[in-house]
């Protein structure tokens, strides 16, 4: 896994793709912000921002967060979220507020609010994993010996 970092940014090729900015708060603070520009490629046949999109932007917004508390060789994943779709966006700058909400040894619960100006237009909760790489184990013989028996 690559993680690449830049002041306080989180380098996210995801994100880049989709088009928005991603900025992250300062260590151990469990907090981030993206935002993105209301453009075509990002409305469905209705003429509004697609869910798709606010979604991903709250996902990858919670994991940059949660980021900011990560130890070395730590990683996460999303688990679930439930977002709450409040108002149709179809012009505007979209902005993405996160923060942490508990974190355990293992599991994150973090929450996002999207908005556009003052407007809130999509609250979202989610879970997160925390993974912690365990150590190689060294090959003992019994380990040999189960691989032998399997061929």
């Amino acid at each position: 896994m690559r993680i690449f970092f830049g002041a306080d940014r989180l380098k996210n090729p995801f994100a880049e793709l989709v088009g928005f900015t991603l900025k992250l708060g300062r260590r151990g603070s469990g907090t981030s912000a993206a935002a993105v520009e209301v453009r075509p490629e990002l409305l469905n046949p209705t003429g509004v921002v697609h869910g798709g999109a606010l979604f991903t932007m709250a996902d990858t917004a919670m994991g940059a967060a949660l980021h900011t508390t990560l130890a070395p060789g730590e990683y996460c994943a999303t688990v679930e979220i439930k977002i709450h779709f409040l108002q149709p966006v179809i012009k505007g700058k979209i902005r993405c507020a996160t923060r942490l909400v508990h974190r355990g040894s293992r599991v994150a619960v973090l929450e996002s609010h999207i908005s556009v100006g003052r407007l809130l237009v999509a609250q979202a909760l989610g879970t997160f994993a925390i993974i912690v790489p365990r150590p190689e184990k060294v090959n003992s013989g019994s380990d040999t010996r189960r691989r032998r028996l399997s061929q």
